[in-house]
Order: structure tokens, then sequence, then C-alpha cells
């Protein structure tokens, strides 16, 4: 598509459509950014974080399946 007919489209919307077009082209640019971007090795990752550093309750039993299928 060519941007003068982009354009023209545009201008005949009215102003919240134009927003919602506006928004959509900045989410598939975002997402195409994303797309070519390296990605991180699996040690870098953030759920490889969450598991490294495990988030710690003190004094903390887990529920044995009979004890949770009784709740």
């Amino acid at each position: 598509m060519i941007h003068a007919e982009l354009i023209e489209t545009l201008e005949r919307l009215p102003q919240e459509k134009q927003a919602e077009v506006l928004d959509f082209a900045r989410f598939l640019a975002q997402r195409r950014q994303d797309d070519n971007d390296e990605p991180k090795p699996l040690g870098e990752c953030s759920f490889a974080k969450w598991v490294n550093t495990p988030l710690v309750v003190n004094d903390f039993q887990p529920m044995s399946r009979e004890d949770a299928n009784a709740r």
C-alpha cells in the first residue's frame, strides 16, 4: 500500500478509529522489532532467573494431594 492511499484512508476515519489504527501499527512495529532481536541464551531468560532464585516462604508446608482434594 502506498503512503498516499494510507493517509487518504485514515483521514476518512473518525479520530478514535485513527487512534486505534495508530496503536495497532505501533504494536506491529514492536512485534517485528522483537522478532528481529537475537534470542537470549536460556540461562538469561526471565524463567531461568526465577528458577535460580526461587521465592522462599519460611515454615511453608506443601499440602498433600489428599489434603488439597479434601478442601
